[in-house]
């Protein structure tokens, strides 16, 4: 399901009033202020599929959150997941989730074990326990009960153990799902964008209670996720400087209920308070300061892919990772992101020569091109790293895009530049801006 035809076909967007009923409701489960139901941080509800794409691809996502009502069925992902573990889910606890899992499952997957117990505000991850370091999850599934007999459970970042050739591209991958939307997208724009990770994508699972502690990304990209099952609330806060205060105080803090007065106060000031409920699909930067709590009697399962779009704050704000700007308690390693920004880089000079080959029929990707490439060479590595690929003899090569399968790409916008003035837009390198990374 990703054709364009597809994409434009019509959707019924919750009312204002009845998601507003429903956020209240959620609300007051998790204790949380009712002053949170408010116009000013309403996420935006986008009415059909051809939103989702434009918002993924070209808007800002920055100080945003996005939400797709049933945009896992709209989409056609709703047997996306593993059955099995589909099936686990239906489990009234995390602690019953894992029972339900088979020996033999856990020992190829990896995830992220996180205990909590009535009086911790933090999580505390279970990485060893007897002086014996944990990695695949039957490991920490067998030890669970006598390192953490009582108390929540929460598990993120489930993925396999060993990569593998994913079926529809032929992609090296650890998810464990069939499809994402990243394959709903099409090979065109997909691989059109300065990044996409299907490689480490990650589900989520919790009960009620349990969740991601504020945090900020470490990389300072978007996030698209997919909720199968399950309701949590999702809260983030604005960029930078003016949620840095509230970020020292509460950082990996998860606000549960009774809450504190400070916790109050913290969530007064996130800037969009929103709620995912089953099959519904979700946009937001990591960048923001974020926190996500499960409120459902159902397990919550999500699944989360990181990418960067082409919208000039998205690149920004990914460009800031690892510097001064990032909040230090989440900032990247810098050689983490030499690495993804030479991803960046390649990515960015591949579109430029399919661009310039004509192998790229969208004209969106053209349009949008020249004013993420001017961002991009703010920074001093990327300008360095794209000017070497941009003027490097290109090596003979065909054309990375199956136009047999290639959906046609909405057809919306002024009138593109041409591939040789987007190629050629501002390779010059400048003077190194005072927060690049070496």
């Amino acid at each position: 399901m990703s054709s364009s035809a597809s994409e434009s076909s019509p959707t019924s967007a919750l009312p204002a009033q009845t998601y507003d009923d429903a956020l209240k409701a959620a609300l007051e489960v998790a204790g949380w202020p009712s002053s949170l139901v408010c116009a000013s941080k309403r996420p935006t509800i986008l009415p059909d599929l051809a939103a989702l794409v434009e918002t993924l691809l070209y808007r800002s996502h920055v100080d945003e959150v996005f939400v797709l009502p049933n945009g896992v069925d709209l989409l056609g992902h709703a047997d996306a997941l593993p059955e099995e573990l589909v099936r686990a889910a239906r489990a009234p606890s995390v602690r019953t989730f894992l029972a339900e899992l088979s020996e033999e499952t856990m020992q190829t997957w990896r995830g992220r074990v996180y205990c909590s117990s009535a009086d911790m505000r933090d999580e505390r991850e279970l990485k060893e326990h007897d002086g014996r370091p944990l990695d695949r999850l039957l490991d920490k599934a067998r030890v669970l009960p006598a390192a953490h007999p009582e108390g929540g459970v929460y598990i993120g970042e489930i993925r396999k153990a060993e990569k593998y050739r994913h079926a529809l591209d032929n992609r090296w991958v650890k998810t464990v799902l069939r499809r994402d939307v990243k394959d709903y997208l099409g090979r065109e724009r997909s691989e059109g964008m300065p990044y996409w990770d299907r490689f480490d994508e990650g589900v989520f699972c919790g009960g009620r209670f349990g969740g991601s502690p504020l945090h900020v990304d470490q990389v300072s990209w978007s996030n698209v996720g997919k909720s199968f099952c399950g309701s949590k609330l999702l809260a983030i806060w604005p960029q930078g400087e003016a949620s840095r205060t509230m970020f020292d105080e509460h950082n990996y803090q998860l606000f549960v209920p009774p809450l504190a007065e400070s916790e109050a106060r913290a969530l007064e000031g996130a800037c969009r308070v929103a709620l995912l409920q089953p099959r519904d699909v979700v946009i937001f930067s990591g960048g923001n300061a974020h926190m996500a709590l499960s409120i459902s009697s159902e397990l919550s399962l999500t699944a989360y892919e990181s990418f960067i779009g082409l919208d000039p704050a998205n690149l920004r704000l990914f460009l800031q990772s690892g510097t001064a700007a990032q909040y230090r308690q989440c900032r990247a390693r810098a050689a983490m992101m030499e690495d993804i920004k030479l991803e960046v880089a390649e990515n960015i000079a591949d579109l430029i020569a399919d661009i310039d080959g004509g192998h790229v029929e969208d004209p969106d990707l053209k349009r949008h091109l020249p004013a993420a490439l001017a961002v991009l060479q703010s920074d001093e590595y990327m300008a360095r790293q794209l000017k070497r690929l941009t003027t490097a003899p290109p090596p003979a090569k065909q054309p990375r895009l199956d136009k047999a399968v290639e959906p046609t790409p909405p057809q919306s916008g002024p009138a593109s530049p041409s591939p040789s003035a987007a190629a050629t837009a501002a390779v010059p390198t400048p003077s190194p801006p005072s927060s690049s990374t070496p």
